[in-house]
C-alpha cells in the first residue's frame, strides 16, 4: 500500500514539475527567437492536459496571449482540409480514388490518371508553374489543365499550391459550397470550435481589407535588430492550403475530439494520416493533406504553417498532440517538437560512421556558424544555390540556427558521391536541440545543399 501510496504522489507531482520545465523551455525560445507571443496546448488520449499563452498577441496594445488568441495558421489549414476531405468520403460524397476527369468533363487525357488522394499527398504531377490567369479557383483549375505536368503522376512528392486549389474545387463541386462553409459544417459546428474561420482579407490597389476577428494576433517580424508588424496576404483562392486563423483554445478541442472518435470513424483516421504509396512502392511525403514523419523515432503527422506561425505535432501511438501557435513570421517551426520532448522516450542515439573527409565536415560547420551570424560567404556556395539555399540560410535558416543555438557535436551517419561532389546526412546536436542536417558539395567543392532533415 505504501509503495502505491508513493506512486501516486510522485506522479501527482510529475504534471506541475513537466508544465513549469514546458514554461522556461517556451519563455526561452521566446527571449533568443523574438517571439512576442505563443499559445501551447497539449492533448493526451483525448483529454486537454493544457492550454497556456505566453506573451503578447499585439505589441501595438500590450494584448496578452490567450486560450482564445486567433493565429493564422498559415499552410497548417490543410489540417482542416484533409479532416473535411475525409468527412466527405466517410459521406460517401467522394472517393479517394475517384480520378479528376470525374469532376471536370473538359479535364486533359493526363487529368484521367490523377486521383483525389494524389492531390491531397502532393503526388498529382500538377505544376505550380501555371503563367498569368484571374486569382480564383475557376481560373486556376482551367490554367492547371492547360499547363504540362510537372511529373508522371502518382511518381513523386512535390509540395506544392496547386493541388490543393484543385483539391479544393472538387470538394467544392460535390458540396455546393465553399470551402468556408465546409470547414464550418464538418468540422467546426459539429465541434462547437468559436474561433476558427477566415477574415477574407482582399487587395485594392493599395489598399487592404479584411473582415474583423475578435482576438487576433498581429504577426511580427524580427530583423536587423527590431521587430516590425508584417503580414502576407492569404488570397481567398488559396483558403485550402492556408489563411485559416484558429486559437490554443480550438485545436485542441479538435485533436481530443479525434482522439475520441466523435469526428470520424477509425478507420478514416488511420487512412487520413498513411501516406499513400507512390509507384514505386514507396510511400509518399504526404498524407491526406497531413505531413507524415518521424520524432524520436515515433511516427508523427501534423503540419506547420508560416513557417511556424503555426506547427502542429500528432504522435498516434503515443497519444499525443502538441499545438503550438506564435506571431513570430521570421521563425523556424522547433516548439511542437521541443515541447513533445517533455512526453516522448528517448530518441535513440544515431548510428555514426567514421569519417574519412572530416575536411568536409569543417566546411559545413564553418557554413553553419556564418549563418548563424548573419554572415554567409557567398563565394562558398555553388552558382544553383543561389535562388533557394542561400537565401534560405540568410533568412529563416539564420532564424532557425539562433534557436537551437551553437552546434556542440556532429555525428556523420550517411556519405556518399553524388553529381560529382559528395552528399552527407549528419545528426548535429546543437546547444537547445539534435536536428538532421544534409550537406552537400559540387564537384568543384562549392556548398550545393545544406538544409535541415527528418530522422528518417
Amino acid at each position: 500500500m505504501r509503495v502505491i501510496l508513493v506512486a501516486a504522489l510522485a506522479l501527482a507531482a510529475a504534471a506541475p514539475a513537466r508544465a513549469d520545465a514546458i514554461d522556461d523551455y517556451v519563455r526561452h525560445q521566446m527571449a533568443v527567437s523574438h517571439i512576442p507571443g505563443v499559445a501551447i496546448a497539449v492533448v493526451r488520449r483525448g483529454r486537454i492536459e493544457t492550454v497556456r499563452g505566453y506573451g503578447l498577441a499585439n505589441l501595438e496594445w500590450n494584448a496578452p496571449v490567450g486560450p482564445d488568441t486567433r493565429f493564422q495558421t498559415a499552410s497548417a489549414t490543410k489540417i482542416f482540409t484533409g479532416l473535411a476531405l475525409m468527412r466527405l468520403v466517410e459521406a460517401a460524397k467522394l472517393r479517394l480514388d475517384a480520378t479528376l476527369d470525374q469532376f471536370f468533363p473538359d479535364a486533359p487525357p493526363s487529368w484521367r490518371e490523377i486521383t483525389v488522394l494524389q492531390l491531397a499527398s502532393h503526388s498529382s504531377g500538377l505544376s505550380d508553374q501555371l503563367g498569368e490567369h484571374d486569382d480564383n479557383v475557376a481560373a486556376t483549375v482551367v490554367a492547371a489543365m492547360k499547363a504540362p505536368l510537372a511529373y508522371p503522376p502518382g511518381t513523386e512528392t512535390r509540395y506544392g499550391f496547386t493541388d490543393f486549389v484543385v483539391l479544393r474545387a472538387v470538394m467544392e463541386k460535390v458540396t455546393g459550397k465553399d470551402i468556408a462553409a465546409i470547414f464550418r459544417d464538418e468540422i467546426c459546428a459539429p465541434l462547437g470550435l468559436r474561433d476558427t474561420g477566415f477574415a477574407f482579407e482582399r487587395q485594392y490597389g493599395p489598399f487592404r481589407s479584411a473582415l474583423p476577428l475578435a482576438n487576433r494576433a498581429s504577426i511580427h517580424a524580427w530583423k536587423d535588430g527590431e521587430q516590425r508588424v508584417s503580414s502576407f496576404l492569404y488570397g481567398e483562392t488559396g483558403y485550402s492550403a492556408g489563411g485559416l486563423y484558429s486559437s490554443a483554445r480550438d485545436f485542441a478541442a479538435l485533436f481530443a475530439a479525434l482522439d475520441r472518435g466523435e469526428l470520424l470513424e477509425p478507420g478514416s483516421l488511420r487512412l487520413l494520416q498513411t501516406p499513400p504509396l507512390l509507384k514505386s512502392g514507396k510511400p509518399a511525403g504526404f498524407a491526406v493533406g497531413w505531413s507524415a514523419g518521424s520524432y524520436h523515432g515515433v511516427k508523427t503527422v501534423g503540419h506547420s504553417g508560416g513557417p511556424a506561425l503555426a506547427d502542429i505535432l500528432h504522435a498516434d501511438s503515443e497519444g499525443l498532440t502538441v499545438i503550438a501557435l506564435t506571431n513570430q513570421q521570421r521563425f523556424y517551426p522547433l516548439l511542437a517538437q521541443g515541447v513533445a520532448d517533455f512526453y516522448l522516450p528517448p530518441a535513440p542515439a544515431p548510428k555514426a560512421m567514421a569519417d574519412r573527409m572530416p575536411a568536409l565536415t569543417g566546411q559545413m560547420r564553418s557554413a553553419l556558424a556564418e549563418a548563424a551570424a548573419g554572415k554567409l560567404d557567398r563565394t562558398r556556395y555553388a552558382a544553383a544555390a543561389m535562388d533557394g539555399l542561400v537565401p534560405f540560410l540568410e533568412d529563416f535558416g539564420q532564424a532557425l540556427l539562433v534557436a537551437v543555438g551553437p552546434v556542440q557535436r556532429v555525428a556523420l551517419i550517411e556519405d556518399r558521391a553524388d553529381k560529382g561532389g559528395r552528399a552527407r546526412r549528419y545528426a548535429i546536436d546543437f546547444e537547445r536541440k539534435r536536428m538532421f542536417w544534409l550537406f552537400a558539395t559540387d564537384a568543384a567543392g562549392k556548398i550545393a545543399d545544406l538544409h535541415p532533415v527528418g530522422e528518417d
